[in-house]
């Protein structure tokens, strides 16, 4: 029997008309007013409001402020206060004072962890919506008092009333270049003021200090480095070792950042590139989460996930910081840039294929399955009944006005069961979120169009491949492989990727793999984003002992194959396999912590002496599976229809050789 909850904060969004979510440095750039009450919003759910002529600050209630809302993602372990459960269902939660629930862990309540699951974009809707209200209904309060003390009349209100949460598109081919826009870690920023004065003030998007310490936050030691979360008094980003650092290290994360843009770009690109007649549940599996539930060994598109590329910007932009930790991710104010642009390609892939969802589970043969990640740790409490799987699932703790939690089909955008969400994204590539497509060929001209603008075009990486070794490349006959009416094969050419699947807690705490080519240049990367072992995370235990592997795919660009196999390929016998070998020796491997410290590595190729066995990193720390895929390309006589991968093959393992341990943690 459901009974109302007392005291709750409901998530609505920004009501009142259909608003589209900007770029953050277009929203600077071209909207002062927005920016403006922006940037004094986001000062205001910190603690940390500045002060502006003739406004008086609104209270601030605890339940929108950042450090309620940052804590709903991880520590400290209780519940969120907007969520107001009542005390019946609530009384045996979590008790900071009570030391069985801290000594030892993990506590009662299990946290809100939806990390690994067909649920991460869904959940994370709601989660953006709510600061984005928040800020919202400040910035209303803000601009009318603004319009009734100065002579600005018709510039703030409707500002207000038009705000939306700002995206970091960190996949724009700018960032390679660029980096990371200086507005997320300048001292300060520049806004109007009234008068139409241009003034400087803190800037709260570059930290959050926090009021108070969490009596759960932990000193973290990885390998060498250790993240001091129990005595920094704000959030740092690739933060030193040391409990006093000076500051983000902001050059280490650019060198990091523009290192893997390019391969980051291409990982977006990919999600864009799943085939048109997939099933339903396990195309929206592949696309949404990392573990990949539903999924057998060759029922793959290998397009990578959302999680995925997720993941990797925590690792870049944490280091040894909060945000590479996910029970601290969410208090450092760049979180929810980050995820606002996650939302927008969740809409983006939404329109795109709309006939891909979880439903209520997936099936195998005549056998069907609930999602097991749905049903069990996320908000319960000993001898809680289970929630609802799939679709019906519900997001806690974000409640509707009527009490009610949201759940994973309302979420959606463009369906019958979908709420509102008053807000959009710019038009990007001929998709706008908000409005369906007309037919199926304006979803498939889309979905080429952004594929190619992240990175992924075989018409035109073929054209700039130069290697003789092309010509033999194997690609099959029509009569070999059924492909498409008005399609064909893109003769001497192969897409190439590498699956990398890995222990979800072979550390004990996030890490990365990365894949090199000749040693030095950066090929693709895989982030496992994960809770320390010590975390209550409830979710976190569960897959710990169920031995959960994550899942990645790092694309191979073609200039890379291209320099590798060059002339050394002169006919066609045994061309891929000689093709295979050449690229698996090019290759090497590394994993390491978010540091930068090398925890063990590997080189490539089957002419590689084995690891001795003193020396071999531990089987528990050891990738599952590092192997190179590929497939033939078939393109339209349409250059605007996207490709077809088809005929894909499983290639060699890259390490067959063995992981040296080169730290203590993989010994």
């Amino acid at each position: 029997m459901f009974t109302k909850p007392r005291n709750f904060y409901p998530v609505v969004g920004r009501t009142g008309g259909v608003f589209e979510r900007l770029p953050v440095e277009e929203l600077k750039a071209t909207q002062p007013y927005q920016w403006t009450l922006f940037v004094l919003g986001y000062a205001w759910i910190q603690g940390k409001p500045i002060p502006f002529p003739g406004v008086v600050q609104p209270p601030l209630a605890p339940a929108v402020s950042l450090m309620e809302v940052g804590g709903i993602h991880g520590k400290p372990y209780r519940e969120y206060s907007g969520d107001g459960r009542p005390p019946a269902e609530a009384s045996s939660d979590f008790d900071y004072r009570d030391k069985k629930d801290t000594d030892p862990v993990p506590s009662r309540f299990g946290g809100y962890c939806h990390h690994a699951s067909v649920t991460f974009p869904t959940w994370h809707r709601p989660y953006v919506m709510l600061i984005e209200q928040a800020i919202g209904e400040y910035a209303a309060n803000v601009a009318e008092q603004i319009e009734k003390t100065a002579s600005e009349a018709g510039l703030w209100v409707p500002a207000a009333k038009q705000l939306r949460f700002p995206y970091w598109d960190w996949a724009d081919p700018k960032v390679q270049n660029d980096g990371l826009p200086s507005l997320f870690y300048s001292k300060d920023l520049p806004i109007v003021a009234p008068g139409k004065k241009t003034v400087t003030v803190p800037n709260p998007l570059s930290s959050f200090k926090f009021p108070y310490i969490p009596e759960d936050f932990q000193n973290v030691t990885r390998g060498g480095a250790t993240a001091y979360f129990q005595e920094w008094p704000q959030t740092y980003r690739h933060a030193a070792s040391s409990p006093t650092p000076d500051g983000s290290n902001i050059p280490e994360l650019q060198a990091a950042l523009k290192a893997k843009a390019k391969s980051l770009r291409e990982s977006v690109g990919l999600l864009f590139t799943l085939p048109d007649r997939g099933d339903s549940s396990t195309m929206y599996d592949e696309f949404s989460n990392t573990r990949n539930e539903s999924r057998r060994i060759m029922d793959y598109s290998n397009s990578g996930s959302l999680e995925g590329v997720h993941n990797a910007i925590h690792g870049i932009i944490g280091g040894n910081g909060h945000m590479g930790n996910p029970d601290y991710a969410a208090f450092d104010p760049i979180f929810y840039f980050h995820h606002s642009n996650v939302d927008r390609l969740l809409a983006l892939w939404e329109w795109c294929y709309t006939k891909y969802w979880m439903n209520d589970g997936y099936t195998h043969g005549n056998q069907s399955y609930p999602w097991t990640q749905s049903r069990g740790t996320f908000v319960q409490v000993y001898n809680a009944a289970l929630e609802p799987t799939g679709d019906n699932g519900t997001l806690a703790p974000f409640r509707h006005t009527d009490g009610t939690y949201w759940t994973n089909e309302q979420t959606r955008f463009l369906t019958t069961h979908s709420y509102p969400k008053y807000y959009s994204y710019k038009e990007f590539q001929g998709v706008k979120v908000d409005k369906p497509a007309t037919n199926v060929m304006q979803q498939r001209v889309a979905r080429a169009k952004i594929a190619k603008y992240y990175g992924i075009n075989p018409r035109h990486s073929k054209r700039h491949t130069r290697a003789p070794s092309w010509t033999y490349i194997p690609v099959p006959g029509t009569d070999e492989v059924e492909i498409p009416k008005n399609f064909k094969f893109i003769a001497g050419y192969r897409h190439f990727v590498v699956l990398v699947r890995l222990p979800e807690h072979a550390f004990g705490h996030s890490y990365n793999f990365e894949l090199y080519y000749n040693g030095t240049q950066l090929v693709g990367s895989t982030t496992v984003f994960t809770r320390e072992d010590s975390s209550p995370c409830a979710a976190c235990a569960s897959r710990r002992a169920s031995a959960s592997i994550v899942r990645g795919v790092i694309y191979v660009p073609p200039n890379i194959v291209d320099e590798i196999i060059g002339d050394k390929i002169r006919s066609p016998e045994k061309a891929m396999e000689n093709a295979v070998n050449l690229i698996t020796k090019s290759f090497q491997g590394k994993l390491l912590d978010l540091s930068g410290k090398v925890l063990a590595s590997a080189q490539g190729g089957e002419d590689v002496d084995m690891v001795p066995a003193a020396d071999a990193a531990v089987e528990k720390a050891q990738p599952v599976e590092i192997a190179l895929y590929s497939a033939a390309v078939a393109e339209h006589v349409n250059d605007e229809e996207p490709v077809q991968f088809l005929d894909w093959k499983p290639h060699d393992g890259l390490f067959p050789s063995g992981w040296k341990a080169l730290a203590d943690e993989a010994k």
